[in-house]
């Protein structure tokens, strides 16, 4: 059993090594995070899959073969959070600038648009579709 699953982490990383640097691609299917709900969904869900097999007291080839699977659709996830955060950093800087400047319109439009996003992080989400 160890040779096959060495045998299939090698395959796995001798068919990587073909794979230009240059080239976008994946080696396994992942999931994609469009919006702020998926990409946290997927992470919480990606997360105990990655933890459940790194939990083990030592890691099969097999084993890294599939941490390695996860972490495509974990490190989408984690794109889409960023690019939302820095998002939500920008509308937060939006009020705090309008808040100086006592402009209520400006303050309430970037409000809106800051807790759209902010609300995600700070309350249960239900992942079920």
């Amino acid at each position: 059993m160890k040779l096959i699953s060495s045998m299939l982490l090698c395959s796995a990383l001798a068919y990587s090594a073909q794979i230009s640097a240059d080239e976008k691609y994946n080696h396994f299917p992942s999931l994609d995070a469009p919006d702020l709900k998926t990409a946290l969904c997927n992470l919480k869900s990606y997360n105990d899959k990655l933890l459940a097999i790194t939990n083990h007291e030592s890691l099969s080839a097999v084993d890294m073969v599939k941490v390695h699977e996860l972490t495509y659709t974990l490190e989408n996830a984690l794109v889409k959070m960023q690019s939302d955060l820095a998002i939500m950093a920008a509308d937060l800087e939006e009020v705090h600038l309008a808040s100086e400047k006592l402009d209520q319109d400006s303050l309430k439009q970037y409000n809106k648009k800051y807790f759209a996003k902010s609300k995600l992080l700070t309350s249960p989400i239900n992942c079920k579709s």
